[in-house]
């Protein structure tokens, strides 16, 4: 038998490639199509507070701190505004579940923002939308809109 070095590969090695091209290309679809780059679809504050419904910033308001989001559920009623102010002492992201392909409610796809800085969205469609810090997710939170 001829052993040049083109002989068959053991069965581990061939998963191991495999994995590893799979992992390779995961990372790419992820990095270009499924990841947000960086909080590029913040609206400016006067688009913001011309947008909303009177007085709904006020009254939906959530602060994400260092110990999460407060309030974690936060019920709305259709067409009303949302919004979340971060005082946690670092940058973070607003996602939709499930983490980390964030598909359930993709206008939830907020995106990072800044220590202080804050988000806000308009709920047009009823229904339960979960969330999370996507820089920790293991800070979650909900809008049920009724």
């Amino acid at each position: 038998m001829d052993n040049n070095g083109y002989g068959k590969r053991p069965l581990w090695q061939w998963v191991i490639i495999y994995l590893l091209i799979g992992g390779i290309i995961y990372a790419g679809i992820y990095y270009f199509f499924l990841a947000k780059k960086g909080g590029y679809n913040q609206p400016t504050p006067s688009a913001t507070d011309s947008a909303s419904p009177k007085g709904a910033q006020t009254q939906n308001t959530v602060t994400l701190t260092s110990n999460g989001f407060s309030p974690a559920t936060l019920t709305i009623k259709t067409g009303e505004t949302v919004s979340w102010v971060n005082k946690s002492g670092q940058e973070a992201a607003i996602n939709s579940n499930p983490h980390p392909v964030h598909i359930s409610h993709t206008p939830l796809n907020l995106g990072n923002f800044p220590d202080e800085g804050s988000l806000t969205l308009t709920f047009d469609k009823q229904g339960t939308f979960g969330y999370h810090n996507h820089l920790n997710p293991s800070e979650l939170g909900t809008i049920n809109v009724e």
